[in-house]
């Protein structure tokens, strides 16, 4: 197993990238192939991704595969915010 086994850890690392443009929005990320590729389990990968949906941050694109949501300025850091606070 990876690195990471814990679906929070692992959405925490999506998000930041999702926040800091570093993964762009319209990007499709296929579960199974990019569990593979980071040498962890794909439920793993779908339970952080199911965290990022309930965030409005990815949208599923069928099975086995999310998108990117392309997010407003505003909806990016009014998400901050909200992150921020819970962390104070």
């Amino acid at each position: 197993m990876g690195l990471i086994d814990n679906p929070g850890t692992l959405a925490a690392r999506y998000r930041d990238a999702i926040l800091t443009r570093r993964l762009a929005a319209g990007t499709i990320i296929d579960l199974t192939q990019e569990a593979h590729e980071l040498g962890i389990k794909p439920a793993l990968l779908k339970q952080a991704m199911q965290i990022l949906t309930t965030m409005g941050l990815v949208e599923s694109e069928g099975p086995g595969r999310v998108r990117v949501k392309n997010l407003s300025t505003q909806s990016l850091q009014d998400l901050s915010f909200t992150l921020t606070r819970r962390r104070l």
